[in-house]
């Protein structure tokens, strides 16, 4: 068990980006998150604005992203090792998101724990 996360476009519900236990990417979806809900975060779609999008790529070009005081099964003790592994990944999820949107479809993320 533990933290799966994925991201996709809106319309298709599909998960083009999937990471596992990136614990300080759930910390900043999940402070978004409880920003704009309350309730539960498990399970449910996000859906991300374009300014979401460019300050998420701010935090991740400047190493700014949120530490993760951990969730059961969120690998926080691990969080650092993780931010590295994928850092790629995290940017190239933000250039698709941005175009997504631009297109004027939506993104989505989504967690499961």
């Amino acid at each position: 068990m533990g933290l799966d996360q994925y991201a996709g476009s809106r319309e298709l519900l599909d998960n083009k980006f999937t990471w596992r236990k990136h614990a300080k990417l759930q910390k900043y979806m999940e402070d978004l998150w409880y920003q704009q809900n309350d309730g539960e975060f498990n399970c449910q779609y996000l859906v991300l604005s374009r300014v979401d999008i460019v300050n998420l790529k701010s935090c991740l070009e400047n190493n700014t992203m949120p530490e993760s005081e951990g969730g059961f099964f969120y690998g926080h003790e691990v969080q650092d090792e993780s931010e590295q592994e994928y850092r790629e990944q995290d940017l190239e999820f933000c250039d698709w998101a941005l175009k997504q949107i631009e297109q004027g479809r939506g993104v989505v993320y989504h967690c499961w724990y």
